[in-house]
């Protein structure tokens, strides 16, 4: 009886909640980083906008 308790709990069946577990960590890791490149890039086009409108202005006033 002892062989058969120890057998269970050693399948790979028993590691599945550990496996959606990681897998759903992984997946919020990845949209989160997402999310952050998604609103960095959305800063630096607007930085980009403001600089070269700066610039025209500068160009204008010489």
């Amino acid at each position: 009886m002892l062989e058969l308790i120890l057998l269970d709990t050693h399948l790979p069946s028993s590691n599945l909640p550990f496996l959606f577990a990681a897998f759903a960590v992984s997946w919020v890791v990845l949209f989160g980083y997402l999310f952050y490149v998604n609103r960095r890039q959305h800063e630096v086009r607007k930085e980009i906008t403001r600089l070269q409108r700066l610039l025209e202005n500068n160009q204008e006033e010489e």
